[in-house]
This record gives C-alpha cells, sequence and structure tokens, in this order.
C-alpha cells in the first residue's frame, strides 16, 4: 500500500491541531472497548448466567453502551477538529434517512431507533477500525486467545452439559436467553460452548482461525493443525453454511499467503453469484414443492427453507410493507420485527437481502463500490491489514449468502472495520 493510502487510514494523525493526548485516551477507549465487546460475545453465555444469579444482569449491555460513547465521542471529535469528510457526512445522512423512513413504514419511532441500536457492532467497527487495525505485536496472542476461548468451550461443551445452556433471565421485565439450546433436525444438540448459540460460536471461530492463519505463514502443519480444530469445532455447532465459507476462507488465507491473485479473484466473483442469485431465485421461482419433499433434508432443507419462504417474505417486507426505492427502513426487518411485528417476523438469512430491505435500492451502489475496491486489493495485498481485510471480505460474503451478518455481533464488527477500509479510498478523490 502506498504511504499516502495509509495516512488517510489513519485519521488520527489527520488533523495538526488535534490535541495528542485526547487522541491518545480515545485511542485506549475504543481499544478497551473492543476487548470488552469481544470478551463479553465470546463468553456471553457463562457471562450472562453469572450476572442473572447476582442479579446484575443489566450489565451485559454495558459493552453496547461503551460502543455507542466511542462512536459519539468519534463523531465529536472529527466535527471539532474539522475532519468530518464528505463521505461520512453522507453516510450519516444516510442512516438519518433510514431511521426516518423506518418510523414512517413500521409506524414506530422505538422500532426505527432499535433498528440502529442491533447495528452498533457495526457502526463501532467503522469509526475504530483504523485504530484496531493498527500492526502491534501483541496482536498474533490475542488472536490465539480468542480461538482457544471460542474452540475450546465447544469442545469442552461436546463431552460436559453446561448449566447456563438453556437458561433464561429478564431485564425490566422481558425475558432474554441466556445461552440458546436447540437441536439440529435428527435431535443432534448444536453446540454453544461459552457463546450464547452455535452460530454466534462458529462465527467467533471462523473469524479469529481467518485471522490466526495469517501469522502462521512458515509452518504449513500448524495451519493443518488449526483448519483440522476449526472445521471440528464448527461441525459440532452443525452450522452448515458457514462451513462454506469456512472452505473459501482455508483457500483464500493460503492465497495470501503464496501470493495467488486469481483464486483470490475467483473466490470473490464466484461469491457475488453466492450472494445475490439464490434470493433473485427464491422471488422469481415456486419452490413449493421443492419444501414439500426436501424440507427435512439435513444438508440443503434450510436453504430450500429460505427460498421458498424467507426470501419471498423478505421482499414483500421491503415492495409492500416499505417504499419502493428506499425500502423499509431501519427496524423493518430481523430482531426489531421479531420483537416489535411477531407476525412478520423474517431474519432475512442473507446480509444482501437484509440491507435491501432496510435501504432499498439505494444500497445498491455501495455494494457495487464495495466489490470494486476488494477487486483492487486483489491486485495488491503487501500488507498484514490488507491480508486481514480479503480474509474478513471472504467470511463476509460467504457466510452472509445465509446470514444477514448485522444481527451476528462479532461478523457485524468485522464487516464495519471492512467497510471502513473499503469506502476510505475509494471515494478519497472526493474528500
Amino acid at each position: 500500500m502506498r504511504e499516502s493510502d495509509k495516512k488517510d487510514y489513519n485519521w488520527w494523525a489527520h488533523s495538526a491541531e488535534t490535541d495528542p493526548s485526547w487522541m491518545k485516551w480515545c485511542r485506549m477507549g475504543m481499544v478497551a472497548t473492543a476487548v470488552v465487546f469481544l470478551g463479553m460475545q465470546l463468553t456471553g453465555g457463562v457471562i450472562r448466567w453469572v450476572l442473572d444469579m447476582v442479579g446484575a444482569s443489566v450489565l451485559t449491555y454495558v459493552p453496547n453502551l461503551m460502543m455507542l460513547l466511542c462512536i459519539v465521542v468519534f463523531l465529536v471529535t472529527e466535527v471539532l477538529y474539522g475532519r468530518l469528510r464528505p463521505i461520512a457526512f453522507l453516510f450519516m445522512v444516510w442512516i438519518a434517512l433510514t431511521i426516518a423512513v423506518g418510523a414512517f413504514t413500521t409506524g414506530s419511532v422505538a422500532q426505527s431507533i432499535f433498528g440502529l441500536w442491533v447495528l452498533l457492532p457495526f457502526l463501532f467497527g467503522m469509526a475504530s477500525a483504523p485504530v484496531l487495525m493498527e500492526p502491534h505485536a501483541l496482536r498474533p496472542a490475542f488472536f490465539v486467545l480468542l480461538f482457544l476461548i471460542a474452540v475450546g468451550g465447544v469442545l469442552v461443551h461436546n463431552f460436559v452439559a453446561l448449566p447456563w445452556v438453556g437458561v433464561s433471565y429478564q431485564v425490566g421485565g422481558v425475558e432474554i436467553e441466556g445461552a440458546r439450546e436447540w437441536h439440529a433436525s435428527g435431535g443432534k444438540q448444536r453446540l454453544s460452548g461459552l457463546a450464547r448459540s452455535s452460530f454466534d460460536v462458529a462465527g467467533q471461530i471462523i473469524v479469529t482461525a481467518g485471522m490466526l492463519s495469517l501469522y502462521i505463514k512458515s509452518s504449513g502443519l500448524l495451519r493443518i493443525v488449526l483448519w483440522s480444530l476449526c472445521g471440528f469445532a464448527i461441525s459440532l455447532s452443525t452450522s452448515k453454511g458457514i462451513l462454506l465459507a469456512l472452505l473459501m476462507t482455508v483457500i483464500a488465507s493460503e492465497s495470501l499467503i503464496r501470493n495467488k491473485k486469481v483464486p483470490l479473484k475467483m473466490i470473490f466473483t464466484v461469491g457475488i453469484l453466492w450472494l445475490t442469485v439464490p434470493p433473485i431465485m427464491g422471488w422469481t421461482i415456486d419452490w413449493s414443492q421443492a419444501a414439500r419433499t426436501d424440507i427435512d433434508n439435513p444438508l440443503y432443507g434450510s436453504f430450500i427453507d429460505r427460498m421458498n419462504d424467507m426470501w419471498p417474505r423478505a421482499w414483500e417486507l421491503a415492495t409492500d410493507k416499505g417504499l419502493p426505492l428506499l425500502g423499509r427502513g431501519l427496524g423493518g426487518i430481523g430482531v426489531p420485527v421479531s420483537v416489535f411485528e411477531p407476525a412478520l417476523a423474517n431474519a432475512g438469512d442473507n446480509l444482501w437481502v437484509y440491507v435491501l430491505v432496510i435501504a432499498g435500492v439505494m444500497c445498491l451502489p455501495f455494494f457495487v463500490a464495495g466489490y470494486i475496491q476488494i477487486y483492487k486489493y486483489c491486485e495488491s495485498f503487501g500488507t498484514i491489514e490488507m491480508q486481514e481485510l480479503l480474509v474478513l471480505a471472504v467470511i463476509v460474503n460467504w457466510y452472509g449468502g445465509v446470514s444477514n451478518i448485522l444481527e451476528h455481533a462479532v461478523l457485524a464488527f468485522a464487516f464495519g472495520i471492512m467497510c471502513r477500509y473499503l469506502a476510505t479510498p475509494f471515494f478519497k478523490r472526493n474528500y
């Protein structure tokens, strides 16, 4: 990466008028928030169980409040030091617009604001990306620790019944799952380890393994052990969609290590089709017969269900209950709908579908711009930051085909970091 590009990422050194001591505290605050947030996510099942026993369940929201504070401080700092760039301002206007659209289409300001609350990990990732992606000697050790926590919890769960699994608690009179207990078709339990759910821990494992793999380039044996542990632990969570993402992540990581550009580009080329074509097929083809015969298939039954039910109903949310160009706005799909409009509950289960429902066709230029920049990075990935970015992009792209990503806290956080890096150089000429 050119030195000029690196400077664009480092917003802390952007202005000579910036107070160095203030920036130091901001950096420390963002790093501390990221550590608390990741610790809470990887051990969420245990922590929520313990806090519930001592009557302090409300403390589970401390990481969210810390992220909110960091985002506010970041924006205020940008404004005070005159560094709020046009693209950042336009993004803020876009967020405000989606809040207004959400309040209008759902008839509830609270539902729209809750939709923004759900996006906190994504927004925090965008705000903190330049700080958290800086190379540091402790980064490999930190990734090792996160990987061992995520994988170790699942392996222990495979042999021991964990007491926090299936436990619920109440906050403000609302009952919330501490750690979900559920089973795949056939009765096999989906293991969650120390986290709150099996799909949470599966996402955590693939992200930490992907990052860690880039730091053990000199040992093929260690990488084999890493990917084997990763695959085994994810298989125990029975999250099939993420196993496909894992395969692509392995190929991407090995391509980056060997400086192979063609396989990397092919992963993204096919990934674009994987992200967009199945939902379109769900909207245009009748899958009711396949659903009647194959819905219980343990391999692809859930995918048929998405084609037949999830994605067509998501399309109806965007069109029949939203605005043609602007979508349904924040709070119009996912968790906010399940809370405020349970009859319309729809998880989206696809990143593109989820964003399309929220923002309508306005989201398409953002996806196009992002992929353009990804292909540029595939041509030059000499720094460890760019390699980490591309691994995150592969994970988000391929798991995003069967997950909305933005409601998976760790993946939403990674997606925010990715978006910040993709946006910065692309819009450089407009600053």
